[in-house]
C-alpha cells in the first residue's frame, strides 16, 4: 500500500487494492464499506473489503504524520516544517482523513 492507494472521493475514501477498489464512508456506528470492483462477488467481496480496510487502517496508523490527535480530537503539531510541507501534498489527504475517522470512531 502507498499513500496514493487511499484517496478522497466526495464524502468518502477510495482504497485501491489488487482485486479492485473499496469505497468507505463514515457512518454514525462505524465505517461503511462498498466493493467497487467486478472480480469478486458475495462473501468474497465482503471479506476482501474488510481485509483491505484493515490493511489501510494499519498502514495509516503506522504512517509518520507530523501531528497527533488527542482523545478529544484536539490536533497537536509535532513537526511544523513537515506539517507545512505535507499540508500541500494531495497524496496524503486520504491517509490524514482515514486517521481522523479511525480516531473519531475508535476503530
Amino acid at each position: 500500500m502507498t499513500p496514493q492507494s487511499i484517496r478522497p472521493v466526495d464524502d468518502a475514501l477510495l482504497i485501491e487494492g489488487p482485486q479492485g477498489s473499496v469505497l468507505i464512508r463514515p457512518q454514525a456506528d462505524g465505517i461503511e464499506m462498498q466493493y467497487q470492483g467486478d472480480q469478486l462477488v458475495n462473501g468474497s467481496s465482503l471479506a476482501y473489503s474488510k481485509r483491505l480496510f484493515e490493511e489501510a487502517i494499519e498502514y495509516t496508523n503506522q504512517f509518520p504524520l507530523p501531528w497527533r490527535l488527542d482523545a478529544d480530537g484536539t490536533q497537536h503539531i509535532t513537526d511544523h516544517k513537515r506539517f507545512y510541507a505535507q499540508t500541500f501534498n494531495p497524496d496524503l489527504q486520504g491517509i490524514e482523513t482515514l486517521r481522523r475517522w479511525s480516531r473519531e470512531r475508535q476503530i
